[in-house]
């Protein structure tokens, strides 16, 4: 019997389960806490829950994590620094807010200029780039590094300057055409900063898993899903973490798929941080045609079509202008952080019994997550605060009183954006614990924390928790309303559903949760026919409700909780190379480019056989560097471009584009 391990590191919770290879089942699963201060104790708690004969025998381990899509979406990520040659600030701060990129700091321009046909012109500065490194770069995570026709050029300045960085600093950087091979230097810049931001977000992780198999003796390699749902290795991760950009949701897709018979379907995973949509048509999971979009992000990641938006178990929810408002942010449910810090409860019995109303700041709860002493690069004060704060959630109003000063939220924001803080509060995961529909964690805690808001709002508790289940499922119409509608009229998805749209989808959703099926004059009713697959353990609460309202049905079954580890373990490893072949008339000869190379041939068929032949080297370097066996299937297909003109035919080039695919190499 051949064993693999599937392991999910969600916001919120993991999830293991044990697959038979040769039976194409599931053995055994588990599910427990995600452990934000130390991942490595959550990852080694949920291998606990599986057959010790089961890890033992393991061959592969595979992961997925939605670590990467939570810290797009939630704009977090390491301290990063992209690296521009030969392109203008003007154009950044014209186009560069459409693709992610501001003009602020993390942005580092270096005067070059080359030519479209790869010939340069002006070369770097590269004494002055060598000594201000360290004062530019030294307190960088990782570096991002793009070159304007890089594909052309053979990447010279992007190698180069890695090459200076690895040698006076020794810190992570990453060449763009490493990662991506098309010419939109902004989209390319934009991707190779997201990369470099993710760097130390993916390096935690795979330490905290390298460190749980060794603590447990477990040998078995291990790899991480790509944003295609394909496998790479942990050392391919580590210098591409922006190709999991999609990882855990695309994994949860292929789960779904695999665990559903449904033709075509709608899948909704909910986790604690946010909710991912994917659409399978004809039995196919539908791709993306022009690279992954997340949060303010649009790169050349290319993978599955998930949209992801926020909201989860773990949406914050606060009081906007005496309104009831899920927010974007992911906060820690007071239920959970009071299971493992039980004076919390204390606290928030006295708050609730002195007749606290939630509408001061300074009553905010917060919880330190990493002891940041030693680190460079923080102000003694919020030293001093994420010292007060690590594993002891505090009020901003107690901590002021602890340190003798006023702590405001905008000193604490920037921690907050790193992963040093979190805000502990009231979420629909606590509604739930009042419902009864989840008992897992603090129910006394969420009681406390509801009653001090319903006061608030001057509404019963038992009302409170109604509407909070009414935003979140509201929420989750509209979206996935606007998503079909993106997907049937794309222009919509590139200007936006607009206010009159909007206001339609609203009211459609209230008149379906009433219960209001006819029209009386004049109306229109948004229905789909694919049925809505449920994954993620919160998810069947909601959706049921919302599957009427849209005319269908919602599925699920006993592995839904756990399709995203499933989805990881049941990946192949798929690698794809371009190689391009264009005449260069200036020196009347034809260059071959692509995966940092540039060749120069007189002769044409010459040029085609040995693009031919480099798509195919590389392409199976590529599928093994990301643990694909020895036993490739490789295919290669070149397509020349020829135009008639008046005058004459005019060549515009030749394309190889090179793909290899295999089964994951096992121990």
């Amino acid at each position: 019997m051949k064993i693999g391990i599937g392991i999910d590191t969600g916001g919120t919770c993991t999830d293991v389960v044990a697959y038979d290879f040769e039976k194409e089942q599931i053995i055994a699963y588990g599910k427990t806490l995600t452990t934000k201060e130390d991942l490595s104790i959550g990852i080694g708690k949920a291998l606990d829950k599986l057959p010790r004969e089961c890890v033992e025998q393991a061959e592969v381990i595979a992961l997925s994590t939605t670590l990467a899509t939570n810290a797009c979406v939630e704009n977090k990520g390491g301290r990063a620094k992209l690296v521009l040659f030969g392109i203008e600030k003007e154009t950044i701060a014209k186009v560069g807010g459409n693709y992610g990129l501001t003009m602020d700091d993390s942005l580092h321009f270096i005067n070059s200029k080359t030519k479209p046909t790869g010939k340069v012109v002006e070369a770097p500065d590269w004494i002055g780039f060598e000594e201000n490194l360290k004062d530019h770069f030294e307190s960088c995570d990782a570096v991002g590094i793009v070159e304007m026709y890089a594909k052309k050029t053979g990447a010279q300045f992007e190698k180069k300057a890695h090459s200076m960085i690895d040698e006076q600093l020794g810190i992570p950087s990453v060449c763009g055409y490493e990662l991506f091979s098309e010419n939109n230097i902004v989209k390319r810049g934009a991707s190779a900063l997201l990369n470099a931001r993710l760097i130390p977000v993916i390096e935690e992780f795979l330490r905290s898993v390298e460190k749980a198999l060794a603590e447990r003796q477990i040998k078995a390699p291990f790899v991480i899903v790509r944003s295609d749902g394909s496998l790479m290795t942990e050392q391919f991760t580590a210098t591409r973490p922006v190709e999991t950009l999609l990882c855990g949701p695309v994994a949860s897709v292929m789960g779904a798929v695999k665990l559903s018979r449904e033709e075509n379907a709608i899948i909704v995973d909910m986790g604690g941080t946010t909710t991912d949509i994917a659409f399978v048509k004809a039995g196919v999971p539908q791709r993306v045609k022009t690279g992954v979009r997340i949060g303010k992000w649009d790169t050349f990641v290319k993978g599955l079509f998930v949209d992801t938006f926020a909201l989860g178990g773990d949406s914050g929810v606060v009081i906007d202008d005496g309104k009831l408002v899920l927010e974007n942010e992911k906060v820690m449910p007071l239920c959970i952080a009071a299971r493992k810090y039980p004076d919390l409860v204390k606290y928030l019995k006295k708050e609730d019994e002195s007749r606290t109303l939630y509408r001061n700041q300074q009553k905010e709860i917060y919880l330190g997550l990493k002891n940041i002493d030693d680190r460079l690069g923080y102000s003694a004060q919020e030293k001093e605060i994420s010292r007060n704060l690590y594993h002891h959630p505090t009020s901003l109003e107690v901590l002021g009183k602890k340190m003798n000063t006023i702590v405001l939220n905008s000193q604490i924001e920037r921690m907050i954006r790193e992963g040093i803080l979190i805000r502990c509060g009231i979420t629909p995961t606590d509604a739930m614990h009042i419902k009864g529909d989840f008992n897992q964690y603090n129910r006394e805690a969420s009681q406390y924390g509801i009653n001090i808001m319903a006061r608030s709002l001057a509404i019963q508790p038992d009302v409170l928790c109604e509407k909070i289940y009414d935003e979140v499922k509201r929420k989750l119409y509209f979206n996935l309303v606007r998503i079909m509608i993106e997907d049937a009229f794309p222009t919509i998805r590139e200007t936006g559903l607009g206010e009159q749209l909007e206001c339609i989808i609203n009211d459609n959703f209230r008149r379906a949760q009433n219960g209001v099926d006819s029209i009386e004059f004049f109306g229109c009713q948004l229905a789909t026919p694919a049925a809505l697959i449920g994954v993620g353990a919160p998810t069947h609460i909601f959706l049921k409700d919302v599957a009427r309202m849209l005319g269908t049905e919602a599925h699920s079954s006993e592995y839904s909780k756990v399709a995203n580890a499933l989805g990881a373990v049941i990946g192949k490893v798929n690698a794809v190379i371009t190689i391009d072949v264009s005449y260069n008339q200036e020196m009347d000869d034809y260059i071959v480019y692509g995966g940092g190379e540039r060749l120069s041939f007189k002769d044409l068929e010459k040029a085609k056989q040995v693009a031919a032949n480099l798509a195919e080297e590389k392409v199976q370097i590529e599928a093994i560097n990301r643990g694909a066996d020895d036993n490739l299937t490789i295919s290669c297909n070149g397509q020349e471009t020829i135009v008639d003109t008046e005058f004459g035919p005019l060549y515009m080039g030749y394309k190889v584009v090179a793909t290899a695919s295999g089964n994951l190499k096992l121990r």
